[in-house]
């Protein structure tokens, strides 16, 4: 009998420093405009100068004296400002020509905004608000604004309540504000108010846009940062007003060819000025999202950056080029992650779920973009792919994200390969001291094992393949045909303990924590958590746990599967890190026990990850309702020596 005697305690183990990403030099360029590239775009920059001062030059009363050649360059420059000119379109059809030219200084100044000091707006709505503001006047233009965003706060908590799509709150946040827009033209001259009948004329697509995007950065981050952009925005509108004033626009008419200039210099920015002053200031601070959150009774706590998560998993086998190799049996995709999806958000992060297929760079790097000045992760993968086909497919996902640099959970793609290898797995346990059952390795369909029954006969790269137990020798020889029929010609045949099952979840990478451990009973069917079990046992397969996590190379969190036999002792049989978070797996029984849902137990695995890479992770302080487990010190770490040298159990 397996008792409930002592809750489960935490096992540390060293391992080395966490890996910090280095800060690229602010000053320093991106690198992807090569020389010839930049030489074009310094010429870009520079010949529309040159042509502005030959034609300033060319005014009456200026000169150029000294200068060889001048009065062939008085010349040109007169022909310049005779031909290089819109001052001869008429007044009347000026304001559209003087919006396009406008776009550039616009698209130059929003850059230098979002690159160089790092400030968060609504994209380029500043621009068709400023529009607006021409349109009607700043201050109709204001109180139209401010009632969209206050009817905005005011409904988002009932759509939310009775669950509408994204696109159906922008529907019916934009039917409003056309209703309201339709109300001004009824009260405008009820009120005699010249205000309130000017609302009426304010162009209604940037009220769409706008709408569009401030509930967008509220269901993606809070009503603080919806609040934060907005209000720079506002300010970015308000400059680009003030621009269209008769001495801007007039030296626009006069030298179109600034447009260029303004081009290169956005280029230019984006090379040498992309420093993003202010983003962790305000990420971290806030600024006027704080006070917007207070305003709104939230917590300042609430306003910082919301960290994200992208969980990667294999629910469907077409993302491939081609066929290739052995696909991915069924039963290894997966399919409900609404528990851990969920759990995240009400944790705090931003989730979104991706397809572990030849898809996910490209989607990855829209959605966790690296911090712009150090390169670090911009967010954490939770990686439950199990990958689609052929060989090692439990370590394809991880090997795109190692190569493209994000950081993720669970192992790196050499565990990844050492776990599916069960020969591997088995190996390098054993040389690190963990006890394991006697094993072989069979080539072919040969029966000759020196190891006594009961025996269990499995296939070697297929760890989620439950083993055939032989209890009689003349079954030996069936049970490897099957296997191999099945999953190839390796075949690796161990002993099989009688006895009941004990199942450990660790997780962590430097300091490990084992939570509440769960016993199953030889036949597998009763099951407790914790169980009844002395402290010294308790001890022993805990730390028994804690070696095989560390000698396999986990990281994070994994199960760890043992088997007690006949005298007393633990034995490893299995080390699983895929696949184990189901919502009504064992897993989220000790979870459960330990005083965790899953919204703790994946920030818990999240949280590691960013640990060891550097990523940003943190959502606020932990609940205080988990059972508190001490942790106890260790001094052994991840076991480096070699797994492929051959162990003295295997042939």
């Amino acid at each position: 009998m397996l008792d409930v005697a002592a809750p489960p305690a935490p096992l540390v183990a060293a391992a080395g420093p966490a890996a910090s990403p280095q800060p690229r030099h602010a000053w320093k360029p991106k690198g992807y405009l090569s020389p010839l590239g930049l030489v074009v775009v310094l010429l870009l920059a520079i010949v529309p100068l040159l042509m502005v001062l030959l034609r300033v030059v060319a005014g009456p009363g200026m000169s150029l004296p000294g200068i060889p050649m001048a009065e062939y360059l008085r010349q040109f420059g007169a022909m310049l400002d005779r031909t290089a000119t819109l001052e001869w379109v008429p007044r009347a059809d000026r304001s559209h020509v003087i919006y396009l030219l406008l776009l550039p200084s616009a698209g130059l100044i929003i850059t230098i905004t979002r690159l160089t000091f790092g400030l968060r707006i609504l994209g380029y709505r500043a621009i068709l608000i400023a529009v607006g503001f021409e349109e009607i006047g700043v201050w109709p233009s204001l109180v139209l604004m401010a009632v969209v965003i206050g009817i905005i706060a005011l409904l988002r908590p009932v759509m939310k309540r009775v669950r509408l799509p994204m696109y159906a709150r922008i529907s019916l946040i934009f039917s409003i504000t056309a209703c309201l827009m339709v109300v001004a033209l009824f009260a405008g001259p009820w009120l005699r108010s010249e205000l309130i009948w000017s609302v009426a004329f304010f162009p209604v697509i940037i009220l769409a846009m706008m709408a569009e995007s401030i509930t967008g950065t509220m269901d993606q981050k809070s009503v603080a940062s919806a609040a934060w952009r907005m209000g720079w925005t506002m300010v970015l509108a308000l400059i680009l007003w003030l621009m269209h004033n008769p001495t801007v626009t007039g030296v626009l008419l006069r030298f179109p060819e600034l447009m260029l200039t303004q081009i290169a210099a956005i280029m230019l920015v984006s090379e040498y000025l992309d420093l993003r002053l202010l983003q962790d200031w305000q990420s971290h601070y806030g600024g006027f999202s704080q006070a917007a959150e207070r305003l709104l009774g939230g917590s300042s706590a609430a306003v910082r950056r919301q960290p994200r998560v992208a969980v990667v998993r294999n629910r469907w086998h077409h993302g491939v080029i081609a066929r290739l190799g052995r696909a991915a049996p069924a039963s290894g995709r997966v399919h409900s992650i609404r528990h851990l999806v969920d759990g995240l958000r009400d944790e705090g992060y931003a989730v979104k779920v991706f397809e572990g297929d030849i898809t996910l760079l490209r989607e990855l790097q829209k959605f966790l973009p690296p911090h712009p000045r150090t390169g670090a992760p911009g967010g954490v993968v939770l990686n439950l792919a199990t990958g689609i086909q052929g060989l090692g497919r439990l370590g394809h996902v991880a090997a795109m994200l190692e190569m493209a640099g994000l950081s993720y959970t669970g192992p790196d793609p050499i565990t990844h390969a050492r776990l599916q290898d069960r020969l591997a797995l088995l190996t390098s346990l054993q040389q690190a001291g963990v006890p394991v059952p006697p094993f072989r390795l069979l080539h072919g369909r040969s029966t000759a094992v020196d190891l006594d029954l009961p025996l269990c006969v499995s296939p070697r790269y297929e760890p989620d393949v439950a083993g055939i137990v032989v209890r009689r020798i003349g079954s030996l020889g069936d049970a490897i045909d099957k296997v191999i029929e099945r999953h190839g010609p390796d075949v690796i045949v161990e002993s099989w303990i009688e006895g009941p099952e004990v199942r450990a979840t660790l997780l962590g990478t430097t300091t490990l924590e084992c939570l509440p451990l769960m016993a199953i009973d030889a036949a597998g069917k009763q099951r407790a958590c914790p169980p009844a079990m002395d402290d010294a046992l308790s001890e022993r397969i805990r730390d028994c746990a804690r070696q095989a996590f560390c000698a396999a190379g986990c990281r994070d969190y994994a199960r760890i599967d043992l088997r007690i036999g006949a005298t007393g002792m633990p034995c490893v049989v299995r080390v699983q890190s895929h696949d184990i978070l189901a919502r009504n797996g064992s897993v989220a029984a000790m979870a459960a026990a330990a005083g965790l849902d899953w919204g703790g137990l994946a920030r818990r695995i999240v949280e590691s990850a960013a640990a060891r890479t550097g990523a940003e992770a943190v959502v606020g302080p932990r609940p205080d309702n988990v059972v508190p487990l001490v942790p106890v010190t260790h001094p052994a770490a991840h076991d480096t020596r070699d797994a492929t040298r051959p162990a003295a159990g295997a042939r």
